[in-house]
């Protein structure tokens, strides 16, 4: 039977990961919420601890995973991440550097750990939750971006490395996903910014309900496929509003690409 981690299981995409990838296969997932464990009613696969901001945590968190999956897994998917909305300016640097311990170097640090065995069997598939905002970045999301940004980058990499070692690598770019990720962004708050005015319409995150988008069954489901058929190409785009973006980037400059985000992103917003 497969053997599955997946970090950020108990919502969305990963919650549906978990879900779908159990019926063919042993999962465990990871969350950084304690109470979360607690509570967790999901008999189809096991949920750990593992908060990838904390260096003790990863480390307790992985040995867990290993033992009640019996032995290192085949498939690691890399989909906890958070977010932050607020001006540069206001956001703390210590809360962009957990974010980044997060989004970048929690995935880091766990695929170091695992590459080894993949290496030494000739087999294993690291999956990537990227994002549209490795190539088109948003105003007052800077960090994510440039975290996101860093994983993906790191992920087109490190599938040139691992190759000829018989490890697949793929990342999934997809734009807006009806979750409830967007209602879980930190928020940076200070009331005297002089930002407020443009980053209020930001907060209005509606699309969640867009039912012409896709969900987190939907997100999963391309996860899966990939595992099933891992010759696929190594970057996917998730979701219609990704697919017209790299459409229209094929044929226009970058200034007018600019130009249609600011008139259809920024100011419309």
């Amino acid at each position: 039977m497969r053997k599955v981690l997946i970090t950020g299981a108990t919502s969305g995409v990963g919650l549906a990961a978990a879900k779908l990838f159990s019926v063919s296969s042993k999962v465990v997932g990871t969350t950084s919420n304690a109470q979360t464990v607690v509570d967790f009613t999901h008999s189809e696969y096991n949920l750990i601890k593992m908060d990838l901001s904390d260096s003790v945590q990863r480390v307790e968190g992985l040995a867990k995973a290993i033992e009640l999956l019996g032995g290192y897994p085949d498939v690691v998917i890399h989909n906890a991440g958070v977010g932050e909305l607020g001006a540069v300016e206001d956001t703390d640097l210590e809360l962009s550097l957990k974010l980044f311990e997060v989004n970048y170097w929690g995935p880091v640090w766990l695929t170091k750990e695992i590459l080894p065995h993949f290496r030494n069997r000739a087999s294993g598939h690291f999956l990537f939750m990227g994002s549209i905002v490795f190539e088109l970045q948003f105003p007052f999301k800077a960090q994510y971006c440039a975290s996101k940004s860093a994983l993906s980058a790191f992920a087109l990499s490190l599938r040139h490395e691992v190759e000829p070692y018989g490890i697949y690598t793929h990342l999934l770019e997809p734009g807006w996903v009806r979750t409830n990720f967007h209602n879980a962004l930190t928020e940076i708050s200070n009331p005297e910014t002089p930002y407020g005015p443009r980053l209020a319409p930001f907060k209005d995150f509606s699309a969640d309900q867009d039912s012409k988008l896709p969900d987190g069954d939907d997100v999963a489901q391309i996860l899966l496929d990939l595992v099933i058929d891992p010759s696929k190409p190594v970057r996917q785009d998730v979701g219609p509003d990704c697919k017209k973006f790299k459409f229209a980037k094929r044929f226009l400059r970058n200034h007018w690409i600019d130009k249609i985000i600011k008139k259809k992103i920024i100011d419309k917003k």
